[in-house]
C-alpha cells in the first residue's frame, strides 16, 4: 500500500505577520492554482523542536540533499478518484501520483482522505479537522474522524485522531544565514488506523505521523516543516514496521533576501497602512532589474510594475484603486525577492 504521508496537514494553515503571529483563513488557506515547492534538507544533528515563547530554532547546520518537492492545488473535478469525495472543495496533488482531498468551510479546514488513481483509497466520512481559523499561540485541537480505506480488493474501516497545537514562537534561523522573528510553531500529530480483508486473512494498517512547522508572516506556506512518521502493518506473519522523517525548507525563502540584508539596502515601503499610495525607497547597489507586485489576500497579483535597474530606486506606487484591505508587497531584486505586509485603508 502507497505510504500516507500525514505530514502534509500541517500544510493546510495561513498566516498574516501581525504583532503576534496569527494564522487565518482568510489570508492564504489554500486556493486552486497555489503551488508549495519545498527543497530537502538533511540533518546529522538534533533538530530543535523546543516549545515556548520566546524559542530560537536553529537549522543552519541543515545539507541540501537532492529531492525537491512541487505540491500544487487543483480542482476536485480534475482528479482520477473525485467521485470519492463529492464534498472536498480543493485537491492537494503531489505530483507523484497521491491526491490529498480536502474540503473548507466558513471557519474549518478538513482533510477528506487520500487517493492515488489506482484504486487505492482512503475516505472520510467524518472528516479531520485540521484547523478550526484563527491559529495563534496555544491553540489546542483534537478531532476524531472515521470512513474506510481500500487496497486492490481489500477494505474495511478507518478511524483516527488528529491533535493540532500551536505551542511555541520565536525567532527561525535557516541555511544561508536567513534569520525570520516572529515565527510560529505549528505540531500535528495524527494516527490512522485501518483494518483491510476479513478473518482469518485481515491484516491492520497503523499509521502516526507528527509534523512540525514553522511560519512567518511573509510566506504564504511554512518556512520549514520536519515530519516523522511510522507505519506498522500487522498480518498473520507478524508485525512490519516502517520509519521515515523528511526536512523541507520553502524554496521561496531559500532563493529571498532575508530581513537584515534587505534593511542593509536602505529599504523602506511607507507610509503602511496606505490610502491613495505607498512609496517604495530602495538602494540597488548591483543595478539589477526592480520590480513590484502587489498581492492580495488570495495570492493573486492585483498590480505590478518594473522600477529598472538604477542604483537608488524611489517610486510611488498608486494604490487608490485598489480595496481596502490586507496585501503583501513584493519586491524583487534580480533573482532575490523580500515580501512585506501592507495594509490598505
Amino acid at each position: 500500500m502507497k505510504k500516507i504521508y500525514l505530514s502534509i496537514l500541517a500544510g493546510a494553515f495561513a498566516m498574516t505577520a501581525n504583532a503576534q503571529l496569527t494564522l487565518t483563513k482568510a489570508f492564504n488557506e489554500p486556493v486552486i492554482g497555489n503551488v508549495n515547492t519545498q527543497k530537502g534538507y538533511d540533518s546529522t544533528g538534533v533538530i530543535p523542536k523546543a516549545t515556548g515563547a520566546g524559542q530560537s530554532w536553529n537549522f543552519s547546520t541543515l545539507t541540501t540533499n537532492t529531492v525537491t518537492e512541487v505540491t500544487t492545488f487543483t480542482t476536485v473535478a480534475s482528479t482520477p478518484s473525485a467521485a470519492l469525495f463529492p464534498t472536498a472543495t480543493i485537491v492537494e496533488d503531489d505530483a507523484s501520483g497521491q491526491y490529498t482531498y480536502w474540503r473548507a468551510t466558513t471557519s474549518n479546514y478538513e482533510l477528506l482522505g487520500f487517493a492515488d488513481g489506482a484504486g487505492n483509497a482512503v475516505t472520510f466520512t467524518n472528516s479531520a479537522i485540521a484547523a478550526i481559523w484563527p491559529v495563534a499561540f496555544g491553540y489546542n485541537n483534537t478531532d476524531t474522524y472515521a470512513g474506510s480505506g481500500s487496497l486492490s480488493t481489500l477494505s474495511g474501516p478507518a478511524t483516527g485522531t488528529i491533535t493540532t497545537t500551536a505551542p511555541g514562537s520565536g525567532t527561525v534561523t535557516l541555511p544561508g544565514s536567513l534569520v525570520f522573528t516572529n515565527c510560529l510553531q505549528v505540531r500535528t500529530v495524527n494516527t490512522l488506523n485501518m483494518i483491510l480483508g476479513s478473518a482469518p486473512f485481515a491484516f491492520t494498517v497503523n499509521v502516526v505521523g507528527t509534523s512540525y512547522s514553522y511560519y512567518h508572516g511573509t510566506q504564504k506556506f511554512p518556512l520549514i516543516e520536519v515530519s516523522y512518521e511510522e507505519q506498522t502493518i500487522n498480518a498473520i506473519s507478524g508485525p512490519t514496521v516502517t520509519n521515515s522523517a523528511n526536512i523541507r525548507i520553502n524554496n521561496a525563502v531559500l532563493t529571498g533576501i532575508n530581513d537584515v540584508n534587505i534593511d542593509a539596502l536602505n529599504y523602506n515601503v511607507y507610509p503602511n497602512p496606505a490610502t491613495e499610495l505607498v512609496n517604495i525607497d530602495l538602494t540597488n547597489a548591483n543595478s539589477e532589474n526592480v520590480s513590484v507586485e502587489v498581492i492580495n489576500a488570495l495570492g493573486q497579483t492585483v498590480k505590478s510594475v518594473n522600477l529598472g535597474s538604477a542604483i537608488e530606486v524611489k517610486h510611488a506606487l498608486n494604490t487608490a484603486d485598489l480595496p481596502a484591505g490586507m496585501y503583501h508587497i513584493k519586491t524583487s531584486i534580480g533573482e532575490n525577492s523580500h515580501t512585506k505586509k501592507l495594509i490598505i485603508k
